[in-house]
């Protein structure tokens, strides 16, 4: 069971822990199986600890079998499937600073643990029933000693666009981290023309669009287009990025149902309330050389928001963030000698909305700078991610505790990922 926010200002720690830890880790040993033998027994980092007897291999086989059995006895499992897709992509040349060979037809398959809402808590009423996932992901981009290979994890929600009686147009938007394994490197292998990616761990952002037909009410099959970004954000250099598009078809497997009787019934209706916010974040990046230390860059500030269709957000603020990143180049350039704590700031206002979901919510913002960095050009950016609410209330002076991660862009040049914390009154 999962806690119900209305009810309980704190999220229960027990919310289906169980049951997701022991789905998720069949659904990695299963596609964890078979990149094994596609691999012809080569032992990666993913699954060593899985991968190295027959036995395991027989062990995943029954589990395979055991699962669908189990779940013909409960009708808990009504609305939870398999989703599985491949996709046929090429890179895009999305800054003219990219002079490495582009990847081509690149490969991708994910495996996606999906459960689908049914309207037994009001915040799934107010979202029309949507849909989570969990998906794990393997990319393959054709250039094994340039770019190499990713291996991912991915939190996933998909929304319904348009649905006509088997027929639907949705879209999933998923965040989450991955491993490449050929990032830019001078030693002890060097790899200087992969000048995209600068690390081993980075984000992972597939976005999708979906043409669906139900076929029963176990099988559904599906195909669209795609955008898949890989990126560290500026955390090791250097960080250009890669983009990928192209076309994927799927197929989604339900054990018991894919239409789980949906509760249609009035929801409490909630107020259009204003709360103000104070916020601080922390990030860490790699400025200028690759290899080079890590430097912290802080932000502060101020927002209020205000609550519509008792499901979204209108956001407006004020941030301020110091880079030491700027005050150390400075110090080392002798810029500014004696004032370099002046330019080594930004200030900026910033408009927003966020999608909410219970405790979860997905972050849009963009903002204008006021006061800009030494030598900065860039005068608007962008910030895309999520929150998690920890606390909250609808009543009180404390409203809403939230921490924070998200992704700042200047247009499609990331420059760092923030994790931050927010008290709302």
């Amino acid at each position: 069971m999962f806690c119900d926010a209305i009810r309980s200002p704190i999220p229960c720690l027990s919310c289906g822990i169980y049951h997701i830890l022991f789905l998720y880790s069949l659904f990695f040993f299963k596609i964890a199986f078979f990149l094994n033998v596609l691999l012809e027994n080569r032992i990666y980092p993913i699954c060593p600890y899985i991968l190295y007897t027959k036995r395991s291999y027989l062990f995943l086989i029954l589990l395979l079998f055991v699962l669908p059995a189990a779940a013909q006895k409960s009708d808990k499992w009504t609305g939870i499937g398999f989703e599985a897709d491949y996709y046929h992509s090429n890179m895009m040349r999305h800054s003219k600073k990219i002079t490495a060979p582009l990847a081509q037809n690149t490969t991708t398959f994910d495996l996606n643990f999906v459960r689908k809402y049914y309207g037994k808590k009001d915040w799934e009423i107010r979202r029309h029933y949507p849909e989570v996932g969990l998906g794990i992901i393997y990319l393959n981009y054709n250039n094994p000693n340039l770019y190499g290979q990713v291996f991912g994890i991915f939190p996933n929600i998909r929304l319904r666009l348009l649905t006509l009686d088997r027929f639907s147009w949705t879209a999933r938007v998923g965040m989450g981290i991955c491993y490449v394994t050929k990032p830019y490197e001078r030693v002890p292998k060097p790899n200087l023309e992969n000048e995209t990616i600068g690390g081993y761990a980075n984000n992972i952002s597939p976005l999708q669009t979906d043409l669906k037909w139900k076929i029963n009410e176990h099988w559904e099959i599906q195909g669209g287009a795609h955008l898949i970004h890989v990126s560290n954000a500026s955390f090791r250099k250097p960080n250009f990025g890669i983009n990928i598009w192209g076309l994927q078809a799927g197929v989604r497997y339900f054990p018991i149902s894919n239409t789980p009787a949906r509760i249609r019934r009035e929801v409490p209706k909630l107020s259009n309330r204003i709360v103000v916010y104070a916020k601080g974040s922390i990030a860490f990046i790699e400025k200028y050389v690759p290899d080079g230390g890590l430097n912290r860059v802080y932000n502060a500030g101020i927002f209020a928001t205000k609550r519509y269709l008792g499901k979204n957000k209108a956001i407006l603020g004020m941030d301020y963030t110091y880079n030491t990143a700027a005050y150390a180049f400075m110090k080392f350039n002798e810029r500014h000698a004696g004032e370099e704590n002046k330019y080594a700031y930004q200030a900026s206002v910033f408009i927003g909305n966020e999608f909410t979901f219970s405790r979860v919510g997905i972050v849009l913002q963009g903002g204008v700078y006021l006061k800009t960095l030494d030598q900065q050009t860039d005068k608007f950016y962008q910030k895309l991610g999520a929150n998690y609410y920890i606390w909250q209330k609808e009543r009180g002076i404390l409203k809403e505790i939230v921490l924070s991660a998200l992704l700042k862009t200047h247009q499609n040049n990331a420059e760092l990922f923030e994790l931050g914390l927010s008290v709302g009154f």
